[in-house]
């Protein structure tokens, strides 16, 4: 039965869905099951259960049902031992406001831990580049059988191709979208080359934000300082004291209420509870302060992670290892400088930061072998579309009648020099060659 729970509540974190990386996982599925099973153990003592037992021998009658569910959602308080109960004209000590609301309170939070991985989704699909079909179409390719993953793979290169070329940002008059972000020092449309990763790095934050929200958030239904819980707990447990019932879960607490009679009769009674499911809910909230711990200092881990791959050199070593993997190697102390550039040229203008975030993503849900050739067939795909796009300019242009190959206009600069065309004419030309400025 226990099996049939758990995979229940793994439908709610959504596994078949390969578009992010473990450290969203934690977030996104993780915590979705260990709220959804905590949620379901308090749920079945909330409402199959007796959740309190009151002690009714000083009140007259059998009503033991009735001060059970009067207290019950009244609320109680606690009063230790040692203090002595307040009379009936004293205001007793502040209620405990959260054991009727456990259940509402881990569905609340499964809600929060869910947002951020769905608007992660729906920017997916807003954008263009969908990794949630893109890792679905790596996840089912056979790793093992290559001649079978040979015609998926060029059906898979073709789709991200596109939806690069869809990114890319076209100048059509004076005043475009990619001139006017510059004014705020970035570009962040849809056509920028940086819309899906600036989302990323949007909902990695809202991760953040999500796991120590709730740490603090938690302080309005357990008490002040829930958010040094776990420190507390520690603390004793570093100097030796027993961690006996605490204050913030008490199991017997003091209950007042009031009997009306005939004649506006008023009677006043406290009577002592016993809450077992505070045994449940101490041991529940304690691995949840010690999750979200973990879970926040992983997810900004995560972020400054992905800070670095973001860099140029980051981007330009990832590409590079899987071509050297795949027999291209860019990593030999003979590389030249425009071969340099074509390597720049490939992850900075055709891969852009989305470009590498899709690899990314893919990389961290697959193993090396399908990321390997899936970056090598999006090589070779870039290469053809620049010879397509250089040859019929270079047959038909004055200018580059001294230029006999691609390799010659790409990496040979003497023969470039010696020609009879400026530098300066070849530099533009080159980079209004460049693929992405169609």
């Amino acid at each position: 039965m226990l099996n049939d729970v758990v995979d229940a509540f793994k439908k709610l974190g959504l596994p078949g869905v390969r578009n992010d990386d473990f450290f969203d996982r934690l977030s996104r599925r993780y915590s979705l099951i260990i709220l959804g099973i905590s949620f379901f153990a308090i749920s079945s003592s909330h409402f199959m259960g007796k959740p309190i037992h009151c002690f009714t021998q000083n009140v007259p009658g059998s009503h033991i049902d009735y001060i059970n569910s009067v207290c019950w959602i009244s609320s109680s308080y606690y009063l230790p031992f040692e203090k002595p109960l307040p009379n009936r004209n004293q205001t007793p000590p502040e209620r405990i406001p959260y054991y009727q609301w456990v259940p509402f309170i881990l569905f609340v939070m499964m809600t929060f831990f869910f947002l951020p991985g769905f608007i992660w989704r729906k920017m997916n699909q807003n954008c263009g580049i969908d990794t949630k079909v893109i890792g679905k179409a790596i996840g089912e390719m056979d790793p093992l059988n290559s001649e079978k993953r040979r015609e998926a793979m060029q059906s898979l290169v073709k789709h991200i191709d596109k939806a690069l070329i869809y990114h890319r940002d076209y100048h059509h008059g004076f005043m475009t979208w990619k001139r006017c972000s510059y004014l705020f020092c970035c570009a962040l449309g849809r056509r920028s080359g940086n819309y899906l990763s600036a989302g990323y790095i949007f909902v990695k934050l809202l991760y953040i934000l999500n796991a120590l929200g709730q740490l603090f958030l938690l302080n309005i239904f357990l008490g002040n300082r829930f958010h040094l819980f776990g420190f507390e707990i520690l603390q004793k447990w570093f100097d030796g004291e027993t961690i006996e019932a605490l204050e913030r879960f008490p199991r017997i607490t003091m209950c007042r209420f009031t009997i009306r009679t005939l004649g506006d009769n008023i009677q006043k009674y406290d009577v002592q509870c016993l809450l077992p499911i505070n045994i449940y809910n101490e041991k529940i909230f304690l691995f949840i302060w010690f999750w979200l711990a973990f879970v926040s200092v992983s997810s900004i881990y995560g972020l400054i992670k992905w800070f670095r791959f973001f860099t140029l050199k980051s981007r330009k070593n990832f590409i590079r290892r899987y071509l050297k993997a795949n027999g291209i190697d860019y990593y030999s102390e003979h590389v030249t400088q425009a071969e340099t550039e074509i390597l720049r040229t490939f992850v900075d203008n055709y891969c852009r930061q989305d470009g590498i975030l899709l690899l990314r993503i893919i990389s961290a849900n697959t193993n090396n072998v399908i990321v390997g050739e899936l970056i090598s067939n999006l090589w070779d795909q870039w290469q053809q579309q620049r010879q397509v796009r250089v040859n019929p300019i270079l047959e038909s242009t004055d200018h580059f009648k001294n230029v006999k190959t691609l390799n010659d206009y790409d990496g040979n600069q003497s023969t470039l020099t010696n020609s009879r065309v400026p530098l300066s004419t070849v530099q533009e030309d080159r980079y209004m060659l460049s693929p992405l400025r169609l």
